[in-house]
């Protein structure tokens, strides 16, 4: 759940770019979790994705400069997508044509990528706070299942490892390091944003808020939720009066929720901390430039080695 900063988003690349979860095998092996969907199932619903910009709310339509150098949820279906079929396709050469990982995009989260524009700057959106409070709206709470290949000869082929190989071979037929896994992980690479477009859309948002307009605009939002009686001094700590791990949100979080999104609206504090932060973005940005270009080629590198996977899968 979003916390101070609004930055632990799931795009911190461990919950993406891992694709379909699968966890490391375990000293005796592999899991126990059979495979999940048919191959040829595929079950997303694209009108659920979180659009580049928001929607609605008081960030309707706004976006930061770093974005350019961030990876969007649907590059990440489509790296996902690819290594699906890399997977699918390693595991048929060994027998295993009933191979079911789970279909990427099935469970999308709520913001388009790591800048979470939707609560950067706490929650913003009056309808959702009128309903949930600080709460994400159920659809967005629910955690995608953790998929593991099945125990067995599966598993060992998928990952390398297991009692069912003999001299790196199953049946016969030798079996790539890291198993049908470590090879579509050196086919396609990783679809990770650069460690510099990370400290950029980290930094930005840390350093906009101790700038005297942010501050000027933060105190007089307080002194908006003053009069309709909650004292807080950080529009990130409101949330932090609630355990937003429970299913629904109670009435007094609801409460503060709306004066909330509505102080916000009163005082422009969503906008003008928007201004600021970009404004302090371009400065970072240009100073990283080449940094930044070179992380968004490799990004693009694996983007293109996705597609050309995809395309293979589809022309079998």
């Amino acid at each position: 759940m979003r916390k101070r900063h609004a930055l632990t988003g799931i795009f911190a690349i461990s919950a993406l770019t891992v694709g379909v979860a699968v966890s490391a095998a375990e000293s005796d092996g592999v899991t126990k979790r059979a495979s999940a969907q048919p191959v040829t199932t595929n079950g997303a619903d694209e009108s659920k994705w979180p659009s580049p910009t928001p929607e609605r709310g008081l960030a309707k339509g706004l976006s930061l400069p770093v974005e350019k150098y961030l990876a969007g949820y649907p590059e990440v279906v489509q790296w996902q997508r690819a290594q699906r079929s890399l997977w699918v396709s390693c595991m048929a050469r060994y027998g295993f044509e009933n191979f079911n990982p789970p279909v990427p995009g099935v469970n999308p989260p709520a913001e388009y990528n790591d800048a979470n524009m939707p609560r950067r700057y706490g929650i913003s959106n009056a309808a959702e706070a009128a309903k949930y409070g600080y709460h994400l709206p159920p659809q967005q709470m629910a955690e995608p299942p953790v998929w593991e290949p099945t125990d067995g000869p599966e598993g060992t082929v998928f990952l390398g490892e297991g009692p069912e190989l003999s001299d790196g071979t199953y049946n016969g037929t030798k079996v790539p390091e890291g198993g049908c896994r470590g090879e579509t992980e050196r086919q396609l690479g990783h679809l990770s944003q650069g460690e510099d477009a990370a400290r950029v859309n980290a930094a930005s948002l840390t350093e906009s808020m101790q700038r005297v307009a942010v501050q000027e605009i933060i105190s007089k939002w307080s002194a908006c939720m003053k009069t309709r009686g909650f004292t807080l001094d950080d529009p990130y700590k409101a949330s932090d009066q609630f355990d937003l791990s429970t299913q629904t949100a109670s009435a007094e979080e609801i409460k503060m929720a709306t004066a909330d999104v509505a102080c916000k609206e009163e005082t422009g504090l969503v906008q003008k901390w928007h201004e600021e932060e970009s404004a302090l973005q371009a400065k970072q940005i240009a100073a990283k430039r080449t940094a930044l270009e070179s992380e968004r080629a490799k990004m693009n590198a694996v983007k293109k080695a996705s597609l050309a996977a995809i395309a293979k899968g589809a022309n079998k």
